[in-house]
């Protein structure tokens, strides 16, 4: 039986909040212990592979998980992405070999180490690799057991974690030991179950599944996105590159630290983002677009709203957070974490909304949209890291604005597409915003403490409340009605009784 729509969301939820607790300890403990130019180090490498990845995969994880998602019983699907992912392997080992060879590794990794090349880049695959996983999982509607094993290995690891930090001589290649660890233990039990559901069977290994029809037909899907990840990967490799040769690895720590606080407010809603590509996926596949219609109104709204009211939160009390997980020599970042934590709450309209273009196979325009959105980031990267000399913060500005410009091209087409007016939601993004920072601005000025834990939490509650207040009056503001929050809250009463 295939769990519903909400069951799947709130066990992803479930499971996403553990692992921004990780991800919240992670951060408290991790950047303190390397410093800041180890962890700036860190988290250079990971964004130079990971946008790499990002062009050797060209969509073709997105297309994978879609097809798979509209036919199970496609499991010649999995043979050749498995195929794909080791040939993909094989081609950035050969890249770097040939950086050395050349002698362009200082040019193009700056201040990094070659003795972490390798386990950055090692890292990174089994990263990419694991999220393959999680997409066969949400495409056979596994979500529920496979959230519940990250549950599970989240809390084993990060035990492993604070030994390591606390226990032993941590420095950068134990961080990396500690993930190689965490990652090849992940794919191991998910593996053990895919092969218990009979998803991972010995046919998988048989190369004879028509490899050139199923090599046409993801290029077909890909290949609009060819120039769009050379284009995505040029300029994401400009940005953090020119990050750390013009501000240096400090900065470049700055950046990590935010961007990973920042992440946080994302949590909630990318629990959605896999599962609603699946439903709009079928619901293509039906030929059913007021379905689509219908979940795009429901979820996109809702979710912005729930991304902004922790983002804008995080963004007004940057220093208390900054305090709070670190100590001061990362105290300057705060300029950094105001910016950056704005970025998830349009980051939620790029995900939910983009998945519509993937769901229904539109790659060319996601191509075309990033010949418009991707020149102006990079201006904007140029102008704020180097020209005005801002550093982490620059970087900072140019995601945001980045964000908020391409999410709105990207809802242009989509209210074409699905037959809608985008007023509607261009309206509610603004005085969504505006509802948040007001009541997080007054909750964060009525109170005062020494303590930043303290102000954090009591000022955060005064936050929580007034907004459930608030949203009672104006529940437009989260895309629902008031008759619509009675019938919650008489359920959650029932819940309780029982």
């Amino acid at each position: 039986m295939e769990h519903s729509l909400k069951k799947r969301y709130s066990i992803k939820l479930f499971a996403n909040i553990v692992t921004g607790v990780f991800g919240a300890v992670l951060i408290a403990i991790v950047p303190k212990a390397l410093g800041p130019v180890a962890f700036g180090q860190f988290v250079y490498l990971q964004e130079f592979f990971m946008k790499i990845l990002g062009f050797l995969d060209m969509g073709s994880s997105i297309a994978f998980f879609t097809k798979l998602s509209a036919r199970h019983t496609r499991k010649e699907l999995i043979s050749f992405y498995f195929l794909y992912s080791f040939l993909l392997l094989i081609f950035i080992l050969c890249f770097v070999s040939l950086i050395e060879s050349f002698g362009y590794t200082d040019a193009i990794l700056p201040s990094i180490s070659n003795q972490y090349i390798y386990l950055g880049l090692f890292f990174s695959f089994f990263t990419w690799l694991t999220q393959v996983f999680i997409k066969i999982s949400d495409a056979y509607a596994l979500t529920v057991s496979v959230e519940l094993i990250k549950v599970g290995h989240k809390i084993v690891s990060l035990l492993l974690l604070v030994y390591l930090v606390y226990f032993t001589a941590f420095d950068l290649d134990s961080y990396f030991y500690f993930h190689y660890i965490s990652l090849f233990s992940f794919l191991i039990v998910l593996s053990w179950l895919f092969i218990k559901k009979d998803i991972f069977q010995r046919k998988l290994l048989n190369l004879d599944f028509g490899l050139k029809k199923l090599f046409k037909e993801f290029i077909d899907y890909c290949s609009p996105l060819l120039v769009y990840s050379v284009i995505a990967m040029a300029v994401g490799l400009f940005d953090i590159w020119l990050l750390q040769k013009i501000a240096g690895s400090v900065q470049t720590g700055f950046y990590g630290l935010a961007y990973s606080l920042a992440a946080i407010c994302f949590l909630f809603t990318s629990a959605m983002t896999p599962i609603i590509t699946r439903e709009f996926s079928k619901s293509y596949e039906q030929k059913d677009l007021k379905e689509m219609r219908r979940l795009f109104y429901r979820y996109i709204p809702m979710l912005y709203s729930i991304a902004a009211f922790f983002a804008i939160f995080i963004s007004i009390q940057s220093e208390n957070v900054l305090a709070i997980f670190t100590d001061d020599k990362f105290k300057d970042a705060y300029l950094v974490l105001i910016v950056m934590a704005l970025y998830p709450i349009h980051q939620t309209y790029g995900q939910l909304s983009g998945s519509i273009f993937y769901a229904t196979g539109q790659t060319k325009l996601v191509r075309n949209i990033a010949f418009i959105t991707q020149p102006i980031g990079l201006v904007l990267s140029f102008t704020f890291i180097y020209l005005f000399d801002l550093g982490a913060l620059g970087l900072a500005i140019k995601m945001a604005i980045g964000q908020l410009i391409g999410v709105n091209i990207q809802l242009y087409f989509n209210a074409k597409f699905l037959n809608f007016k985008m007023k509607y939601f261009i309206l509610h993004q603004l005085y969504a915003v505006l509802f948040f920072a007001l009541l997080a601005y007054i909750s964060s000025s009525i109170v005062s403490f020494d303590s930043p834990l303290i102000y954090f939490l009591v000022s955060g509650m005064i936050y929580a409340i007034t907004v459930t207040i608030f949203t009672y009056l104006f529940p437009q503001v989260f895309a629902t009605t008031r008759d619509e929050i009675k019938q919650n809250l008489l359920r959650l009463k029932s819940v309780i009784k029982k």
